[in-house]
């Protein structure tokens, strides 16, 4: 039998180490960012008055409303601080007139609710980080501010000065 002696030069070892350095590469790519990109910890944070509204509220939900309630993102849990204030407004309502025409109009039992929270947050470049989530103007949530829980869209992030 004959056997044939492998030999190995140095071209071969750097294809090698090439080879092993581009799987190694992708693997990380791939799997290892499972660690959050940016600081999460809210004591490095600053103060911000984030606001949040709901064009259509019933009326009786939204009389349930205190200022000072501990506010918090209602599916995640995520604390929104507390709210500073809000107010009630007449309904956002849009309906069709007998023309086919969309007119903005009320809602009889339904109110408009404007709520601004003092967030503790970390300015990033793509939003605000409060926790491990990040908050940014058209973000649409469910907000509870102590029993109260209401469907929202972020339209303001301001810092507090």
């Amino acid at each position: 039998m004959n056997q044939k002696k492998v030999k190995f030069n140095i071209v071969d070892i750097i294809v090698i180490l090439a080879l092993i350095a581009g799987i190694v590469f992708v693997g990380v790519r791939m799997f290892g960012g499972n660690e959050p990109a940016v600081s999460a910890d809210p004591a490095a944070g600053s103060k911000y008055l984030v606001t949040f509204h709901a064009e259509a509220v019933r009326e009786d939900v939204a009389n349930t409303l205190v200022q000072g309630s501990k506010a918090e993102n209602a599916s995640r849990n995520m604390d929104l601080g507390h709210l500073v204030e809000f107010t009630i407004e007449d309904a956002i309502v849009y309906n069709t007139d007998s023309k086919g025409n969309s007119v903005k109009t009320t809602k009889e039992g339904y109110v408009s609710v404007t709520l601004v929270c003092e967030v503790t947050g970390v300015d990033q470049a793509t939003g605000l980080q409060v926790g491990q989530f990040m908050l940014n103007v058209g973000h649409a949530m469910g907000v509870r501010c102590g029993f109260t829980e209401i469907d929202t869209t972020v339209i303001g992030i301001e810092p507090v000065n």
